[in-house]
């Protein structure tokens, strides 16, 4: 794996011959948007034929349980929502207790939750996404309780948002190892042949100052 300044970095140096220069049409901050956005397709296109999701894809965010539901960070749209590999939920008050992994039913199955003897009768947890949010429901009443934490294990769409990322010096960028050449050559491909065909300044601008001041001092 690499991190996604070595990946940035990477693509930008092949993509400029090596030699970057003050004038440069690639920004890196371009150049990581576009790793995000190739990516999420890259890993869509991966699974599609029945790969399964791999574990270096997955982060965790946390947050509380609120009654008008928390908002979740955007995650990549494979069908039925295999991009959430797990939520679980945990007391913050008693560290030593397990995570209760809750079960995920989508909006339109909220009330085959509410009504089912095996959740209501045994005063089961269940998640259930709405609107793009997360709300965590107990029978048919929302869960609310700022002692609780979730931990939601997910594919996100960019996963430098997540709590779980530190930094793009250190953090290890959730792909494959193997699929790593695969997505900067698709982002040489479908991005870098445009933007390296808009005309750079040469020599650069820095160059022509100092230039220009040295002729005008020998006046």
């Amino acid at each position: 794996m690499a991190t996604l300044n070595e990946i940035a970095y990477n693509i930008r140096n092949i993509a400029e011959g090596g030699v970057a220069s003050d004038d440069s049409n690639i920004t890196l901050r371009q150049t990581k948007y576009m790793v995000h956005y190739h990516r999420a397709n890259l890993l869509l296109q991966y699974t599609d034929n029945g790969r399964k999701t791999s574990d270096v894809m997955y982060q965790v965010d946390k947050m509380v349980p609120s009654k008008n539901g928390v908002d979740l960070k955007a995650f990549i749209g494979f069908n039925d929502n295999r991009s959430i590999r797990s939520i679980a939920l945990r007391s913050t008050s008693d560290k030593n207790e397990d995570f209760e992994l809750l079960p995920l039913f989508k909006e339109h199955d909220k009330m085959f939750a509410q009504n089912s003897r095996f959740i209501k009768h045994a005063a089961k947890k269940y998640a259930t996404i709405q609107s793009g949010k997360l709300y965590v429901y107990e029978g048919s009443d929302i869960f609310n309780s700022s002692s609780y934490e979730l931990e939601v294990t997910a594919i996100y769409s960019n996963p430098t948002q997540i709590d779980s990322y530190i930094d793009d010096d250190t953090t290890q960028y959730p792909l494959p190892q193997e699929l790593i050449s695969i997505l900067t050559e698709t982002i040489l491909a479908k991005e870098f042949r445009m933007i390296l065909g808009i005309p750079s300044d040469t020599p650069n601008d820095q160059r022509d100052e100092k230039t220009e001041r040295k002729k005008a001092g020998a006046k």
